[in-house]
């Protein structure tokens, strides 16, 4: 009686310690929403939605399924008439979880960013503080 009793208690620590509830050595997936050309259609800072962008603030990302990225900053006056300020290109990675690593070409520069797609995933969002966040539109 002693060992059955004894069995019956060990078995729920056996169940519980042999089984791993994830995987985490299981590699990101990789998402192919993310490919092709994403402009600044607005951004929210301090509460205030933003439509009509400077150049100076205008940003576009273009992700390929080669894990490369280039990011076009621009500048000018106003609204219109943008000319190319800076390119950057790089290297993306998933590290799952909406996380994505760019990794600049010639830099140790790596920024993180966790990208929240929206409407249908003709939308993302990156949030950088709980004050300031962009939304880019697929072109």
């Amino acid at each position: 009686m002693k060992k059955t009793l004894l069995i019956l208690l060990a078995l729920p620590v056996l169940l519980f310690t042999s089984c791993s509830g994830s995987d985490d050595s299981a590699p990101p997936i990789e998402t192919t929403s993310l490919y092709g050309t994403w402009d600044m259609d607005y951004y929210v800072q301090n509460g205030d939605v933003i439509e009509n962008i400077d150049c100076s603030s205008q940003i576009s990302f273009t992700f390929t399924n080669t894990k490369s990225y280039t990011k076009t900053t621009y500048a000018g006056e106003g609204t219109t008439n943008c000319a190319v300020a800076v390119i950057v290109n790089g290297k993306w990675e998933n590290l799952g979880e909406n996380k994505f690593k760019l990794s600049p070409n010639g830099s140790s520069a790596d920024q993180d960013l966790t990208i929240n797609f929206l409407d249908d995933y003709t939308k993302f969002s990156i949030k950088y503080s709980n004050n300031y966040t962009e939304v880019y539109a697929k072109k």
